[in-house]
């Protein structure tokens, strides 16, 4: 036997534990420190069975916190000061015994806690835990309406195995109705969490400058940037395009605002599809392989440059899908504004200078210059370094004529700096490179540490060509060329980073627009469908609910919807039936007229043990029921007399 109120304090820590977990990482340390020794004291005193802080004094505890943090609560300050009350009300509760209404308190707290974790994070742990707290609290309500009538109230174990299973049957039977009404019902263009959270935001692996020299050395990060589902393509192929970087003052690449208009004539390359999952960043640009022809979000603003940005409050998670050409040369209609891409600061290095006036002299026209300076590069012994770098307002110079090392900025500025001086028309491209494809998702997974920068250099009969200077680094195949990470535990990784991606894609990013799209979608299928067909379709789907809702009713007898005591004797009764012929419905006899029929020790044993127990309003022991089928089993096929 289970004492019913011992299990209810099992579950009751349970369901605290199901709300603060999720919640904590997020608390200040005073709550934290206040959740764990509630808990504890709580653990203490459920020992000892000894409850020293009686409910008037946990209401008293609770009136100055409530009070305090009341006073920090604000509109920069909204969340913070909440999630703290909710914390220590909840430690509070469980300093104290676990009554019918302390323990409904203390699952009214954990479900708010649960739900106020949302506010800063909704990964797919989320619904983990939702589900276990819904569960438990199921179990938990249906064992405290016991307790609520008999405190020291006991059950069997069979007892409580069919009071775990209807305490879990609840919710699990409102998961149908979840999934129906999920598309369905309507929700913002901008979840709570995100606008109550935007300081959390994370900043991208790129700025809206480039500026080489700034600091000797660069810290790879692995924090993800973006996803993007798509088929695997050439890794020389995975440009990510962002924003451009068209004015310089010789040591920082900035963006005008003032974009000279351009006409794109046609884009060389295949066409690419992707749907790109950004996380929630503060920076507008949206990402896309490059370079992006359309992409498909409401209020973007497209710069003649290729550079898509969000319109509106940023910080909030979004969607959109991105057709690019990756061919990598843009054809213009019409002539660019060449002074607008051959502008230079006021003062240039005299070595700088001096190299530029060699590139100017080079060939009869840009292409032969750009392919000068590329093989200038190359062969210079520049290697591609993220440490030891030249800094200082002379680090360009400095990189290209005496340190010969640096990372993506270094190559990119100084070779953009000297096309122009050169005399060609050039800019900076901002993005990323690489990604790490996740073959059980199907996307490609980019981190900050692939944030990158290239140019776009102007040839004239050709337009827009990518280059990329960082490539002709003398160690770039060892750079770009490494072998990707393997093993047990990469693997364990991508496959919980495709489920954290499949959550964020179907219930995250799922929006008003997409309930449009689907309801557009259902609309214009139904249009094409005659009623005719609809009903030759249907006329199957009818016959096996038909065929399924007459096998109900032909079995509602059957011993499947029977108590195991009732299956057992229904089976007794067709053994003595069949070795003896003796019928329950021949002059209405009963166990013991039946025993007294048959004249055998086996049924004489099964009528006591069965009588001894239904007749006497119990239900069978396991024992019981074990040595039942044991006679079942050797009455089967003979007829055993009395000895």
């Amino acid at each position: 036997m289970v004492a019913i109120r011992s299990l209810t304090a099992i579950l009751t820590y349970v369901i605290g534990l199901c709300g603060m977990v999720p919640l904590f990482p997020w608390l200040t340390p005073f709550p934290r420190a206040v959740l764990v020794a509630g808990v504890l004291a709580g653990l203490w005193q459920e020992r000892r069975e000894r409850w020293s802080l009686r409910p008037w004094m946990q209401n008293l505890l609770i009136v100055p916190v409530f009070v305090h943090y009341a006073l920090q609560f604000s509109r920069v300050n909204p969340v913070h000061p909440v999630i703290s009350i909710l914390a220590i009300m909840l430690a509070v509760r469980f300093c104290g015994e676990k009554t019918v209404r302390h323990s409904l308190q203390i699952y009214a707290l954990s479900m708010f806690c649960l739900a106020s974790s949302s506010l800063f994070d909704l990964s797919p742990v989320f619904l983990i835990y939702l589900g276990l707290l819904l569960c438990t609290v199921a179990i938990a309500l249906v064992l405290l309406t016991f307790q609520n009538q008999d405190s020291s109230m006991t059950v069997s174990r069979p007892d409580l195995k069919r009071i775990l299973i209807s305490g879990i049957l609840m919710p699990v039977l409102a998961v149908p109705l979840l999934l129906f009404f999920f598309p369905l019902m309507p929700r913002t263009q901008m979840p709570l969490w995100n606008f109550l959270n935007q300081g959390s935001s994370r900043v991208t692996g790129y700025s809206d400058t480039v500026e080489p020299g700034s600091q000797s050395s660069v810290t790879d990060s692995r924090s993800r940037v973006f996803r993007a589902e798509m088929p695997q393509i050439a890794q020389s192929q995975l440009y990510w395009r962002g924003t451009v970087f068209n004015r310089t003052d010789g040591t920082k690449w900035s963006r005008s605002p003032q974009i000279p208009a351009e006409q794109p004539e046609n884009v060389s390359g295949g066409r690419v599809t992707q749907s790109i999952y950004p996380e929630p960043s503060s920076v507008r640009t949206l990402i896309a392989l490059d370079r992006p022809v359309s992409l498909e979000l409401q209020r973007v603003n497209r710069s003649p440059d290729g550079v898509f940005e969000l319109i509106g409050m940023v910080g909030r998670r979004v969607s959109y899908r991105a057709d690019s050409q990756t061919g990598g040369v843009v054809i213009q209609r019409n002539p660019i504004n060449k002074r607008h891409y051959l502008q230079l600061p006021d003062r240039l290095p005299s070595r700088i200078q001096d190299l530029a006036s060699v590139i100017g002299r080079t060939g009869n026209n840009d292409r032969d210059r750009v392919t000068y300076l590329e093989n200038y590069f190359r062969n210079g012994g520049y290697r591609y370094s993220t440490k030891d770098l030249a800094t200082g307002d002379r680090a360009v110079e400095l990189f290209l004529f005496e340190k010969k090392q640096g990372h993506c900025e270094f190559f990119a500025s100084s070779f953009a700096l000297l096309l122009r001086a050169a005399g060609v028309p050039c800019r900076l491209v901002g993005g990323y490179l690489g990604g790490e494809y996740n073959q059980l998702g199907g996307y490609y997974l980019v981190s900050e540490d692939k944030a990158h920068v290239w140019v776009e250099a102007y040839i004239e009969g050709s337009g827009w060509v990518r280059i990329d200077p960082s490539s002709l680094a003398t160690n770039a195949g060892d750079v770009w060329n490494a072998p990707a990470a393997s093993g047990l535990i990469r693997r364990i990784s991508l496959t919980y980073d495709s489920m954290n991606h499949l959550w964020n894609r179907s219930v995250i990013t799922y929006d008003f627009e997409q309930q449009i799209t689907i309801v557009r979608s259902i609309g214009s299928r139904l249009q094409v469908v005659s009623p005719g067909e609809v009903m030759r379709r249907a006329v199957p789907y009818a016959a096996v609910i038909l065929l399924f809702a007459g096998l109900l009713f032909v079995s509602r007898k059957a011993s499947l919807f029977h108590s195991r005591e009732q299956r057992i004797l229904n089976r007794f009764l067709q053994i003595v039936e069949r070795e003896w012929d003796i019928s329950s419905s021949m002059g209405g006899l009963g166990l013991f007229e039946i025993d007294s029929s048959a004249d055998n020790y086996l049924v004489s044993e099964f009528v006591a043990i069965y009588a001894g127990a239904v007749y006497r309003d119990r239900k069978l022991t396991n024992d019981e029921y074990l040595r039942l089928k044991q006679i079942l089993s050797e009455l089967t096929g003979r007829k055993s007399k009395k000895p």
